[in-house]
């Protein structure tokens, strides 16, 4: 019969084992290469930019409107994740873009805005009482 002893080393083999195991799968479902640079709307005319940024290379985000070229907003940082949630219910009616620096690259988003009225009609009954002059 063995003892306790010598069956921790087997023991912990399998435990190593078996997680090693489990760990794989997860592995091969992440993506090989993860996005650097995502904008997503999250609410009518907001906008949620995440910058990944591993190597902790200067980082830029930028509001800029295409029009002239003048910039809105800026933040610059060297993190490893940054972003801004970015409000754009203000600006006037025109082509504006994100602009987006991690080290040299450089990722570009337009975004244009143009307000729209929509015009409805309803049809209702309407007596002939209240059209007749008096």
């Amino acid at each position: 019969m063995k003892t306790p002893t010598a069956l921790l080393p087997r023991l912990w083999l399998a435990s190593a084992c078996l997680g090693l195991g489990l760990t794989l799968p997860a592995q091969a479902q992440s993506p090989l290469r993860p996005q650097p640079v995502t904008v997503d709307q999250v609410a009518e005319s907001t906008y949620l930019v995440r910058v990944s940024n591993p190597r902790q290379q200067r980082g830029e985000v930028r509001v800029v409107r295409m029009r002239d070229n003048a910039t809105l907003f800026s933040r610059q940082t060297t993190s490893h994740t940054f972003g801004n949630r970015l409000n754009m219910r203000e600006l006037p009616d025109g082509q504006y873009a994100f602009v987006v620096k991690v080290g040299k690259d450089t990722h570009n988003y337009l975004l244009d805005i143009h307000t729209t009225v929509q015009r409805t009609t309803r049809l209702g009954s309407v007596s002939m009482a209240t059209l007749t002059p008096q």
